[in-house]
This record gives C-alpha cells, structure tokens and sequence, in this order.
C-alpha cells in the first residue's frame, strides 16, 4: 500500500507517549512499544485503526492548524463517513509540536492542502485568553462569595453534608474568605497579563486547508 509517510516517523507526545507517523496514518498516544508494533502491522497491512483510540487517516484531512511556539499540539479537521471531526494530537512541548508541522507539510501539500503562516491580530489572540480570563473571574468569585456565606452557617442535625463541603466550610470557618479572595484576584491578574502579552506579542498561526 502507497503510503503518504513513506519512512515512520516517532516523535514525543503527550504524557510520556509517541506520536507515529506512517504510511497513510498518525497514531496518537501510544508506547514506543506499541509503535513499533504498529509499523509491522502496516507493513503487512493488518493495522486495525480500531484497536486504538485515536488514529487520523492523513488522506481524509481536509485542514490543519497550529499556533508557533505556543501550542503543543495541532489539530487536525478530519472527514470520516461524510462527518466532520476535529482531532488534537499532543506533543511534549510546543517545539516538538512545530517540528512535527515541518515534517509534515509537504505531504499535506500533495495532498491539496495549501499552507499559511501569518501573525494573528491582537484581537484574535487576545480572544481565548479572555475567555480563561472570564471563566477564572466566575469561578473566583463563586468560590469567594459561598466562602463568605459559610461563615456563619451550621449544618442542622438531620443536614447530610458531603464530605468535600464538610472540608470547604471548615476551612473556610478557619481562614475565613479573604484568601479565597486574594488568590482568585491574583489569578485574574495573572490571567490579565497573559493576554496583554499575546496582544503586544501576537503568535504566529499556521493553517493549512483544501
């Protein structure tokens, strides 16, 4: 079988893993071990894709992206049986991610895939980062404000409390809700900087799609 990675090709994934790169396939999460189990079932063309839990047939991508030196994965948009998926493989870090993506890049261009690099607006990257920013607000905030409220709250004696709320009361009775209040304006200001920093410092994005 013609493949469109004619030699394998093994980088670090995520957790410790290997990302396989071969013949007409890209298998994510596995062992060393298990790739090179994999490479012999190819070359005898007994691989079966379902055996595992994600594996991309590169001839049904249809586009690709990634972020330079900030993400540590690409994700992959995928037809299968005339539905659209999109499929993340991880990487150990965003440099094995972008030498994954020059590894890569001719295939897919023979594949009809046409490739951009460009630097995102502020706006554009300023988007998911306010989005983490948001979500840390809320979640600060009602963790801050039921801290508050349990000050002076006791269960009753036929209440069944969880133990996880049993443990939150308790330390907040002992610490009282300013802690919770200070980590969570931290991580807001946190949050904060990141986006300022991507915005000053927009990253370059990679999209390659038919």
């Amino acid at each position: 079988m013609k493949g469109v990675f004619d030699k394998p090709l093994i980088l670090d994934g995520g957790k410790g893993n290997v990302v396989l790169l071969y013949s007409t396939y890209i298998v994510d999460d596995v062992s060393k071990e298990e790739a090179d189990y994999i490479i012999k079932k190819i070359d005898s063309d007994t691989f079966n894709t379902g055996n595992y839990e994600l594996v991309i047939n590169v001839k049904n991508v249809f586009e690709y992206e990634l972020e330079l030196d900030h993400d540590a994965y690409i994700t992959f948009g995928v037809n299968n049986d005339a539905e659209t998926h999109y499929k993340t493989i991880d990487f150990k870090d965003p440099e094995t991610a972008k030498e994954a993506e020059q590894l890569i890049k001719e295939q897919f261009k023979n594949l009809g895939l046409t490739r951009k690099e460009e630097q995102m607006s502020p706006i554009s990257a300023a988007i998911v980062p306010l989005i983490i920013t948001g979500v840390t607000a809320i979640i600060g905030g009602l963790i801050t404000w039921s801290s508050y409220g349990f000050q002076d709250w006791e269960p009753s004696r036929t209440q069944i409390v969880k133990w996880y709320v049993y443990l939150f009361v308790k330390i907040s009775k002992t610490v009282g809700y300013l802690p919770f209040l200070i980590v969570s304006v931290l991580a807001v200001l946190f949050c904060l900087y990141k986006t300022f920093k991507r915005m000053v410092n927009p990253p370059f994005k990679v999209t390659a799609s038919k």
